[in-house]
Order: C-alpha cells, then sequence, then structure tokens
C-alpha cells in the first residue's frame, strides 16, 4: 500500500482548522457546546419527533462530551444517552482530525443498521460538517442494568470470550459485504498517519521521564518505523473494524453477553487488529499468557460461523504477534498525549501493550 503523502496531512489539517472558524463565526446560533447544554428544540431536531421537557443528570468527558438526560415526550424513552464534540479546545480539534463524530455517525447510518450485534441502538443523530460538530443520541444502556468496565478492570477468560463473539459478529457480517462509503478508511491509509508516526518517538520520550519501564528500549524500533510498517498490518482480507475495543468501550449485561461502545474508530482492515487489541489491553499480563491461543481459537470458531474465512491456527498466531505492535503504539500515544483517557487507565494499558510485544517477540516480526 501507497504512504500516505504530507500534503493529505496538511489537507486534513486545513479543514479542521477551517471548520474551527465557522465555528466561532456560529457559536450562538450552531449546535450546543456541551451535551448537558442541548434544550427540547435541540433534541427534537435530532430525533425528529416532540420533546416537552430535558433535564441532565450525570455526565463524563475526554474524546467526546457525554451526558445523561431525562427526557419527556410522546413516544420518547425516560431517559437517553448523549455524545457530543469535547469541550475542550484541543480535544476538540483532535476529535475533528481524527474525525470521530463524522465516523460514528456514519457507523450507526450506514453499517449497524441490520447487524445483529450488542451496541447502543441509536434513537438519532446530526453531523454539521461546516463546524465538525455532532449530536449523537443513543439508548441509555445504564438503565438496562449494563456494566461498564476499564482496562482496571480484570475481565474474566468468559467475559472476553464473549467480547471476541461480538466481534466475530461484526467482522464476519461486514467479510464479504463492506459498505462503499466515503468515511471508512484503514489506519495505513489515514491522512494522519505522517503527524502519529512522527510524533511517536516524542510522547514515548515524554512517558519515559516519569516511568521509562514503561517504554523499553527494545520497543523502539515499533515507534520509530510506525509509518513504515503500518500498511503491513492491513494486509489480508478486511471487515469492518471497531477499531477500539479496549475495556473502556465494553460493556456487559446479563450472564454472558458482552457489547461494544464508542464506535468512533470504525476502520476496514484485516480482523485480527481488533482481536489482539482487545486481548493485549484486555486482559491481565497473566491471563493473556495462560488463554490467549484458547482464545483465538475460540474467536476463529466464532468468525468462520459468522460469515468470516476459516482462519489457519498457525497464521492466526503470527498475525496476534504481529498485531500487537499496533497495540503498543497506540497505547504509546494514549498515555504520552494524555486527556483522552484517565492517567492511570492509560499506562494500566501501557504496561500491558509493553509486555505483550516482549513476550510475542513482535519487532523481530514487524522488523
Amino acid at each position: 500500500m501507497p504512504s500516505v503523502s504530507i500534503a493529505a496531512t496538511g489537507r486534513r489539517v486545513a479543514v479542521e482548522v477551517g471548520r474551527a472558524g465557522v465555528d466561532r463565526v456560529r457559536r450562538r446560533a450552531g449546535l450546543p457546546r456541551c451535551a448537558a447544554d442541548l434544550g427540547p428544540a435541540d433534541l427534537a431536531r435530532v430525533l425528529g419527533r416532540p420533546v416537552t421537557g430535558v433535564s441532565p443528570l450525570d455526565g463524563t468527558t475526554g474524546t467526546t462530551d457525554r451526558a445523561r438526560l431525562a427526557v419527556e415526550g410522546p413516544g420518547l424513552p425516560p431517559t437517553v444517552f448523549v455524545k457530543t464534540a469535547a469541550v475542550d479546545a484541543g480535544t476538540r480539534l483532535f476529535g475533528g482530525l481524527a474525525r470521530l463524530g463524522e465516523v460514528e455517525v456514519g457507523f450507526y447510518r450506514d453499517v449497524r443498521p441490520g447487524l445483529d450485534l450488542r451496541a447502543p441502538r441509536l434513537l438519532g443523530a446530526t453531523f454539521d460538517r461546516g463546524t465538525g460538530r455532532f449530536v449523537i443520541v443513543l439508548e441509555d444502556l445504564a438503565a438496562e442494568g449494563a456494566v461498564f468496565c476499564d482496562t482496571l478492570s480484570r475481565l474474566s477468560v468468559d467475559q472476553t470470550a464473549a467480547v471476541l463473539s461480538t466481534l466475530a459478529r461484526l467482522h464476519g457480517a461486514t467479510h464479504a459485504n463492506l459498505p462503499r462509503v466515503p468515511w471508512l478508511g484503514t489506519n495505513s491509509g489515514d491522512a494522519l498517519l505522517p503527524l502519529i508516526s512522527g510524533t511517536l518517538p516524542r510522547l514515548a520520550a515524554k512517558v519515559a521521564e516519569r516511568a521509562p519501564e514503561m517504554v523499553p528500549s527494545d520497543a523502539a524500533p515499533l515507534l520509530r518505523g510506525y509509518r513504515r510498517w503500518a500498511s503491513t498490518l492491513d494486509e489480508g482480507p478486511h471487515s469492518v473494524l471497531h477499531g477500539d475495543p479496549h475495556p473502556g468501550n465494553v460493556y456487559l449485561l446479563g450472564e454472558d453477553g458482552a457489547g461494544l461502545l464508542d464506535w468512533q474508530a470504525v476502520r476496514r482492515g484485516n480482523p485480527l487488529r481488533d482481536v489482539t487489541y482487545h486481548l493485549v489491553l484486555g486482559m491481565a499480563v497473566p491471563d493473556r499468557r495462560a488463554h490467549e491461543r484458547d482464545l483465538l481459537a475460540h474467536y476463529a470458531g466464532e468468525l468462520a460461523a459468522h460469515g468470516g474465512p476459516d482462519l489457519d491456527a498457525d497464521e492466526c498466531w503470527r498475525r496476534h504477534r504481529r498485531m500487537a505492535a499496533y497495540a503498543y503504539v497506540a497505547a504509546v500515544f494514549t498515555s504520552g498525549l494524555g486527556g483522552l483517557q484517565n492517567a492511570e487507565i492509560a499506562d494500566a494499558g501501557l504496561k500491558r501493550a509493553g509486555v505483550a510485544v516482549a513476550d510475542l517477540e513482535t519487532v523481530a516480526l514487524v522488523g
């Protein structure tokens, strides 16, 4: 695959800077600046039905701004979950560059319908191309009794298997039916690849200043050469990928059900990227070491059962060892940049990823 050009990166940055300027002009007339500020008229436009009352219940902020809202109106549920662009200007710019809002709206509009998949049900969404602002209204999973996870949680082997089953449903259903939509790209074809690759060594140095053991010198080639080897991970048959299935994007419902949240990093690519990413960042190191081969076999069986290709066990293991490189790069980026996740959670993911690339001898395979 050809390398992404610096010119493409420049064009992406120019678009987002332009959107920021338009957003300043429309400050009073555009979409609300945070999820909790959405009023009845705002929600009515997004949902396409009358809304007579709205009151915020709770919320969090990060790469997006999120809130649970109590709502009133004919045919509406008592509560909904809403996502909007980040409040912090710098984080919002990052979200725009990464196309988080555009991609998530695209997923729910173009991919989610018709899939037998554990993921939130969309009630309404809008994306403003002029400003990059968006509103996504989803069912309130907390009201359904869902349990939410993070990297500090210790997912059991059965829970991990349930997540892999959910991924297999997505990958299998889209294996021979990739949506032809402009927003669905690959990791190695993303216009931000040169920017991300160029910043990785500096972000690693920033992490090393406070915790040198989290960025061992043996793994440095992965950071220096990311732009060169990124395309190798996209080789092979493609499916729609969640793109970021770490434990913070997992919810548990019932005894054996696991679903996925935050469909804002959806890509197309080799499905083992999602699988390895979850195994590396989602499992405690001793559990991964003891069970990863069995879990890969479980995933392969589920993938074939849901319309995907039959994966050879040896080839699956080899790709898993290589795909750990992406989990490590993503963890370094998240921990070094800061602000995308709670710092303790980001560092826990990086520690797991660092051990994984050593265990799996990933540097030698990526080369």
